[in-house]
């Protein structure tokens, strides 16, 4: 899996001058800063919750919680995002066109920045539409293959995650997805505010996908026929490794 070369986990974007406020604050931090930072134009990108995981004692906690406030996912405005993520796709396409390998991501394409647009921002779903649009475009040229599975059930998807994850998951996932911009407009709460969402992004997501110029394949599933699933997709993709 190579989905950390996309995904924002734990990362503050800061411009150019608040990175050198940073640094001029916390002298003490610099080497240490300079190097969990990657520049791109007048984007400084900070890994700092790698850096408080690394530096549990020199990284005070409030200190990171000012730099949580940059976070890309839950800090930043989503225009700020979008153009985040969409550069990071074409840093990722520049690199990979001429490199010869597959690479193998996960959630990267449709889950985060759609999650990111309607749970946080309740942006319109034809202006997350768009953006998928504009990432499509990006990485057009790799020749992607997009692998889809869709539950039958929402419900009972939900139900077998919830099972297997820890009570601070769940609780985080409702609260993100029924505790902000969407669940407010729309009234969630609770576990059945958490499906009505999920079912709203389900739908969303095969749409878009339906009117997408790349390969794909929707796996339709109850949850207990993977054998099935695995050789639907060994199908899909193996005239492709054909030589």
């Amino acid at each position: 899996m190579q989905s950390k070369l996309i995904l924002f986990e734990g990362i503050a974007r800061l411009s150019d001058s608040e990175y050198q406020d940073l640094l001029a604050r916390h002298s003490e931090l610099t080497e240490i800063v300079q190097e969990h930072a990657s520049i791109r134009g007048d984007d400084y990108l900070l890994k700092y919750r790698k850096l408080q995981n690394l530096y549990l004692e020199k990284m005070k906690q409030s200190l990171i919680d000012e730099l949580s406030r940059f976070d890309v996912y839950d800090g930043l405005p989503m225009d700020e995002y979008c153009r985040l993520a969409l550069d990071r796709w074409q840093d990722f396409c520049e690199s990979a066109k001429d490199s010869g390998e597959v690479t193998l991501m996960e959630c990267c394409y449709l889950q985060n920045p759609l999650t990111v647009m309607l749970a946080r921002h309740d942006a319109d779903q034809q202006i997350a539409r768009q953006h998928i649009e504009k990432l499509t475009a990006v990485i057009y040229e790799l020749n992607p293959l997009v692998i889809y599975l869709q539950p039958r059930d929402v419900t009972a998807a939900l139900q077998h995650v919830r099972s297997e994850r820890p009570k601070e998951w769940v609780e985080f996932v409702t609260w993100y997805l029924t505790g902000q911009e969407y669940g407010k407009a729309h009234h969630l709460s609770g576990y059945e505010g958490v499906i009505q969402f999920y079912e709203m992004r389900q739908k969303l997501e095969t749409e878009v996908l339906h009117g997408l110029p790349i390969q794909q394949l929707v796996v339709k599933h109850s949850g207990g026929d993977w054998e099935r699933c695995a050789l639907e997709i060994v199908n899909f993709i193996k005239p492709f490794f054909l030589c």
